[in-house]
């Protein structure tokens, strides 16, 4: 409201330095000068003509008692919501191979985002090779003997059959084919233990059990593995081929940013107006005009003591994938209506510390009345004293008539 005044008389300031100027014109080319008023009338009174009124563009508005939103505004940002973003870390040091993606990339599920190169990979590709082949080489060792002991066991049943071999025998070559068989399960058991194992220790870093099928069949070792999108969303995370990366740390980020947070700092005085899923509305400054509407859904339980301001977030529906993270705006947060008389803000001109409007008497006739001003909410200003419902004030010409009034007095 104090900027608005000070805007006023310097508009007025320089409107009445026109005006004086303006009657030192030849007249035949101004419109001809308000009509002074009538001896022993107030001096805040104009009669204008028509085509004054014309030239200055003049309205009127009725007073009237109007029912106004009490509204906070505080500066926000744009951020995703953390609950829908998802950091894709690599538990295994090594070095990015190669970034297939940009920030900012739209990414769907399962998309291949890069590779690492991790030597532990290697190691783990390398001892299960070795396991499995070593496993391998036994089975044939031991299905030849088993072979053996087969055809072993089949000869000795046929001479008991001929009645020329003895039931020992046979049962001896029985125990050694079990004793075959057995070694041969304990090897594919061992096989396929190696090969769990292995897929166990690779999925604790994410590589997913088709390596391990690759490695079985084509008996090669990667020092390499795939980097998927866990989910669908937006990739906002920069990584640059050949840079190292501790186990641990985050290689890169998938945010879903169907959903964003408008985040701002609540003053200390206005704590106990905000409630979480109170109404909200937004403005960002990308998209001048343009408002979103979302809800409050956190409010920070603890002040921050340097600023003496209370973190509080609202969620916005980013269906259209308008809002960006790290946008600026402001958050508008509804947090009363009150009824009152209420004028549009440019009815009202300043003069010195008074308040006056210019009232419609009859016709053309407008009289300058001092008011008492409350609270300005947007566009509109309260009106305590002054004026009452039904009255009708200028509107646009409201500055000009004071100018007059200025001119006026300074002869």
């Amino acid at each position: 409201m104090k900027y608005w005044h000070k805007q006023n008389q310097i508009a007025l300031l320089a409107l009445a330095v026109s005006l004086s100027l303006s009657g030192c014109q030849n007249q035949t080319t101004e419109p001809a000068a308000a009509t002074l008023p009538a001896q022993g009338c107030a001096p805040s009174q104009f009669d204008l003509s028509d085509m004054q009124a014309q030239m200055m563009h003049l309205t009127t508005i009725p007073v009237e008692s109007r029912v106004l939103p009490v509204q906070l505004n505080i500066p926000a940002v744009v951020q995703a919501n953390p609950i829908m973003t998802i950091p894709v870390t690599s538990l295994l040091p090594g070095r990015v191979e190669e970034v297939l993606v940009q920030p900012g990339d739209q990414v769907k599920h399962g998309r291949l985002l890069g590779s690492l190169r991790s030597d532990e990979v290697g190691q783990i590709e390398s001892e299960l090779l070795t396991k499995v082949m070593e496993s391998e080489a036994e089975r044939k060792q031991v299905q030849v003997k088993m072979q053996l002991a087969q055809k072993i066991y089949e000869r000795r049943k046929v001479l008991i059959d001929e009645k020329i071999g003895s039931r020992a025998e046979l049962e001896v070559a029985e125990n050694e084919l079990e004793q075959e068989k057995a070694a041969l399960r304990a090897i594919e058991d061992r096989h396929i233990a190696h090969i769990e194992a292995a897929v166990q220790r690779l999925k604790l870093f994410g590589i997913e059990r088709k390596e391990v099928d690759r490695v079985l069949k084509t008996k090669e070792i990667h020092y390499l593995f795939e980097i998927r999108a866990p989910r669908t969303g937006d990739y906002n995370k920069r990584r640059r081929s050949g840079e190292m990366i501790e186990g641990g740390k985050a290689l890169f980020e998938v945010a879903d940013l169907s959903q964003v947070y408008l985040t701002a700092q609540l003053s200390e005085k206005d704590i106990s107006l905000v409630k979480r899923g109170m109404p909200v509305t937004a403005t960002v400054d990308s998209y001048p005009g343009k408002t979103f509407s979302g809800t409050m859904t956190y409010i920070s339980s603890t002040v921050e003591p340097e600023t003496r301001t209370l973190p509080v977030k609202a969620t916005f529906d980013n269906s259209q994938a308008l809002l960006k993270p790290e946008m600026f705006g402001d958050l508008t947060i509804e947090t009363a209506k009150i009824r009152a008389l209420f004028l549009p803000t440019k009815c009202v001109q300043q003069i010195g510390e008074s308040a006056v409007v210019y009232v419609v008497k009859h016709d053309k006739t407008f009289a300058e009345t001092k008011v008492e001003t409350g609270r300005t909410l947007g566009e509109f200003v309260e009106i305590k004293n002054g004026l009452k419902s039904g009255d009708v004030v200028a509107e646009e010409g409201s500055l000009k008539l004071l100018g007059m009034a200025l001119q006026r007095l300074s002869k």
